[in-house]
Parts: C-alpha cells; sequence; structure tokens
C-alpha cells in the first residue's frame, strides 16, 4: 500500500476548512450588503442564541437583538470569521410562518430582498411582537 505524502493531508485540510468558511459566510454576506450596522447592540439582546439564517444553524452563537427599527443579529466574535452585524428592518420581512420543531416553538422569517430566511425562537421574537403588528403581522 502506498504512503500518502502529508503535504496532501494538510491542502485537503486547508481546502476544506476555506469552503467550510465560505459556505457558513455565503448568506450572511449576502444580508450584510444590505443591513450591515456598526451599531452597538440593543438593550433587548440575547446573547448565544440558536437560529438559522439561511441554511446555516448558528447553534448557540447567534446572538439576537429588537429594536424599533428591526432585528439585530450578530454572531458570538470567536467564531464570526468576520461575519459584521446586521440590522434587518422589519420592513423587509415579507412572510412568517410557524417552524415547530417538536415542542420547541420557532418562527420562520421569509426576507423579501435578498430571499434569504431566518429562523428565530418564539421567546427571542417576542419582544417584537408589537413591531411586527405594525407591518401587519399577527402574532402565532
Amino acid at each position: 500500500m502506498p504512503h500518502t505524502p502529508d503535504w496532501i493531508h494538510i491542502v485537503s485540510f486547508a481546502l476544506g476548512a476555506i469552503v467550510v468558511i465560505f459556505s457558513f459566510r455565503y448568506d450572511w454576506n449576502r444580508l450584510a450588503k444590505l443591513y450591515s450596522t456598526q451599531e452597538a447592540a440593543p438593550l433587548n439582546f440575547y446573547r448565544m442564541q440558536r437560529g438559522c439564517v439561511g441554511w446555516i444553524d448558528y447553534k448557540g452563537t447567534l446572538n439576537v437583538g429588537i429594536t424599533p427599527q428591526g432585528i439585530y443579529l450578530s454572531i458570538f466574535p470567536l467564531f464570526s470569521f468576520g461575519c459584521t452585524p446586521l440590522l434587518i428592518p422589519w420592513s423587509a420581512i415579507r412572510k412568517i410562518q410557524p417552524a415547530n420543531q417538536l415542542f420547541i416553538k420557532r418562527f420562520r422569517l421569509y426576507l423579501s430582498s435578498p430571499k434569504v430566511t431566518l429562523i428565530l425562537y418564539k421567546d427571542t421574537l417576542e419582544p417584537a411582537k408589537e413591531f411586527l403588528a405594525t407591518q401587519g403581522f399577527e402574532w402565532i
């Protein structure tokens, strides 16, 4: 059995890591083009939440804030890989549907531009109730 050179393992690992980082950032970067913010995190801020942005599940690394302007999202700094914080305005949400999982109440928020979905826990979105109502969304 021939011996594989060590450099092939290193190159394969590096390429795999690059692919993972770019896929991790794809939808976040699409949102950042429109909704990137330099504002500080709001007072109503939940750290290390679980949620999805696009098809990536941020398991305990997503920070979510609710403001009168919209939903503030950031990633725990150790895992952010340069992803800037986002402030997605309420007007960018075009549809909300339940996305429950067993006994966990979650909502899927469909954004109008870019066409990316967010999945957030009901408890995290609870303070957004009044802001969503002004956009015509009934609390489910």
